[in-house]
């Protein structure tokens, strides 16, 4: 069965080179994550930041 996953926020970032990209803060009742569009996950930094695991690019909050 499929988790249903309610978007709670939506932040807009930038990458080191200057792109934007949209990261979703879902949860399902009893998780939260941090996902980009395309529903690959986030991690969510301590000072605020997210990275891409399989690119490790950081993405700094620009907007939410």
């Amino acid at each position: 069965m499929l988790k249903e996953w309610t978007n709670m926020q939506v932040v807009e970032c930038e990458t080191v080179d200057g792109g934007t990209v949209t990261v979703f803060k879902q949860t399902d009742g009893e998780h939260r994550r941090y996902v980009l569009g395309n529903g690959r996950e986030v991690m969510n930094n301590a000072d605020g930041t997210f990275t891409i695991p399989e690119t490790a690019t950081d993405l700094t909050v620009v907007s939410i």
